[in-house]
Order: C-alpha cells, then structure tokens, then sequence
C-alpha cells in the first residue's frame, strides 16, 4: 500500500469510495487467488465503522475523467474480479472500494467526513484450502493497519468528481 489513497463519493448511489493503490505479491512457487479485498473503516472521531469492499478498479482514465450526472458520464472503471496471482509473480492496481448502500431502506450515515481521522484495516480474502496439504501449508495474508488524515473539502465537490487525499500518520503494520 502507497501513501496515495484518496476519498471520493460516487454520485449514482449514496457510495462513499476510498481509492486504494495495492500489490500484492505471491512469493511461493505454486498459484494463488484473491476472491476480494475488504477495507474496514474506523472514523476515530465518531467510533463509527463501515466495511468497504472491492468493487472496481481503476487506472490514469479515472482520475482524469469525471462524472456528470446530468449527461449520464461516467468515469471509466473496470468490475472487481478475483485474482488469479501467478507464483513468483505479483499484481499491482489501483482498487476501488466502495460502502454498501443504505440497509433495510434507510438512509446510510456519512462516515468520512471533512478533517477527520481514520483507520483503515485492509484484508485480503482468499478461498478455502482444498487439500490437506494446502491446509497445512497456507497461510492467509496478515491484515494491513493504516491511519490517515483527511483533508478538509466540501462536501458537495466530491459528488461532481473532485477527490480528496488521505495523508497517511504512520507506514503501513
């Protein structure tokens, strides 16, 4: 994980989207899969917490597009699908994570709000072992923490595109 993470709202649902560049390497000899990745958010502030899942990813295009509702633009992004991490080998990309919208037909809370500060546990879910051997031999990937600043913004500019930069307290543990 780099210190380039940034905070936007996608404006064709009530998402909030953290933009996080990642590689992920498979140093061992045999193949491995990523089914997703999942993002779970803290506003220390607030206590509040959210589980943020991959749900697309994105290249230079995203971030020199922009959305608008009105004309029915979108910025260019790709679906999220499971990675296939060949040995010895590794993926890098900018992934798109995204907040559930609201449940039970209510309204969901703001999470990220303008100068606040966060966490952020990054997990990697893979598929269950399928062998004895894989069992006695995998180990999943230990979960990432990182902390982070958000700067402060208005609210409704990043509904129209603008993105917000979150400035990382510590390296990644």
């Amino acid at each position: 994980v780099t210190d380039t993470l940034s905070y936007t709202r996608d404006p064709y649902g009530s998402y909030e989207v953290i933009a996080l560049p990642v590689t992920i390497a498979n140093s061992g000899a045999r193949d491995g899969a990523v089914v997703t990745l999942e993002l779970d958010v803290r506003n220390i502030e607030t206590n509040r917490t959210e589980t943020f899942s991959s749900a697309y990813t994105a290249d230079a295009q995203y971030f020199g597009g922009r959305d608008d509702v009105a004309s029915r633009i979108k910025r260019p992004k790709l679906p999220f699908a499971p990675l296939s991490i060949t040995g010895r080998s590794a993926f890098a990309g900018t992934i798109l994570f995204y907040t559930a919208e609201g449940r039970d037909g209510r309204e969901q809370k703001v999470l990220i709000e303008p100068k606040s500060k966060i966490e952020m546990t990054l997990r990697v879910v893979t598929p269950p072992a399928d062998s004895w051997l894989d069992r006695l031999l995998f180990t999943h990937p230990a979960p990432i923490t990182l902390t982070g600043d958000i700067g402060g913004f208005l609210p409704g500019a990043v509904y129209v595109g603008d993105t917000v930069k979150i400035r990382l307290n510590k390296p990644p543990k």
